[in-house]
């Protein structure tokens, strides 16, 4: 390892013990830039609707590096159900299948009936409100220092939307958990 390379990780280490210690942001740490590609989510949907258009948001790549030490510390206590498949890791959609196969198999090899109802959330990580979120982190009794972390961050989210050659006001997010894109 380089001078350079180990100098740089011994500042990182530094700064994310000093952040995390003191549960502080910089303000500019989830600045984030909603960049809209002019393509439809949906072709056979109306052009004209503002929510047929994919939004991504780019955030600065320090901040999600020091998201990730943080979930790599803390991925103990940051579980999540196991019947939750999306958004984790060696997990798919086909394990959801799988079970959800395997547990209609076995009912209806009982002689029972099977009725089935779906629930479309697919912007449901859009509404999560930061303000539940924080919450839940407390009944999990997770450490105050991380707690007061996230609240810091979560109250520092602001973005802009970027749309050809045009920036928006920025504004604060108050709801949503998303994987963002690095800048």
């Amino acid at each position: 390892m380089s001078f350079f390379t180990s100098t740089v990780i011994c500042t990182f280490i530094k700064s994310f013990t000093v952040l995390y210690k003191f549960g502080m942001v910089p303000d500019d740490f989830d600045r984030g830039i909603v960049i809209v590609i002019p393509l439809l989510k949906n072709g056979d949907g109306n052009r004209f609707t503002v929510g047929n258009y994919r939004g991504i948001t780019l955030s600065p790549v320090i901040s999600k590096l020091f998201e990730m030490v943080l979930l790599s510390q803390l991925k103990g206590q940051l579980m999540s159900d196991p019947l939750q498949f999306g958004f984790k890791s060696k997990s798919s959609c086909s394990h959801a299948i799988f079970t959800f196969k395997t547990v209609v198999d076995h009912y209806i090899s009982n002689g029972s009936t099977v009725t089935i109802c779906t629930l479309d959330i697919s912007k449901a990580f859009d509404k999560v409100d930061h303000h539940k979120l924080l919450n839940l982190l407390i009944d999990r009794l997770l450490l105050r220092q991380f707690i007061v972390l996230v609240h810091e961050w979560f109250a520092k989210c602001v973005a802009c939307v970027w749309w050809g050659n045009a920036f928006s006001f920025w504004y604060q997010i108050g709801a949503g958990v998303s994987n963002r894109t690095q800048i």
